[in-house]
């Protein structure tokens, strides 16, 4: 299971226990098993700053969407918490965006909610940014689940 389906589980469980809908057990264990995997290391100094998760460098582009936002970008960290954005237009701190990630091998598109909580310059007019995950995140599912045989026969009768 890859970073990004491990944070898009937890971050739906998190979702379903703030919702009031509660966790079974075995999906409590899921949490405290993704919280153990992205734990800090004693080496981390940001953990002494009170970052909870470790960051897991990561190389995937995504679309930041919100207010005028569409734009394209690289996820460069990400943890349960939030992810690290570069090649990022300038958002306002506090500016709530939406995280599209899509996988198109498997017809996938990751949506997260994310709260802007810094911004740094980056390079020429790009910015990178900080985004803490909000909310419960959506995983759709596109494309179609029938080969295009079976559409040509079903036009053809």
């Amino acid at each position: 299971m890859t970073s990004l389906d491990l944070i898009f589980q937890y971050r739906t469980l998190l979702g379903k226990c703030e919702s009031g809908a509660g966790l079974d057990l075995d999906e409590i264990d899921t949490v405290i098993a993704i919280e153990a995997s992205f734990a800090p290391g004693e080496d981390d100094f940001r953990a002494r700053d009170g970052r909870r998760f470790r960051r897991e460098r990561v190389d995937l582009v995504a679309v930041i969407k919100g207010g005028s936002l569409n734009d394209k970008v690289q996820i460069t960290e990400l943890s349960p918490g939030g992810l690290v954005v570069s090649t990022a237009p300038y958002a306002d701190e506090g500016q709530v965006l939406e995280v599209v990630i899509d996988d198109a091998e498997l017809s996938l598109s990751y949506r997260f909610k994310a709260r802007v909580q810094w911004l740094r310059e980056d390079h020429g007019d790009d910015f990178q940014l900080g985004l803490a995950l909000i909310g419960t995140p959506v995983l759709v599912h596109y494309g179609t689940d029938r080969p295009a045989e079976d559409s040509i026969k079903r036009i053809a009768a």
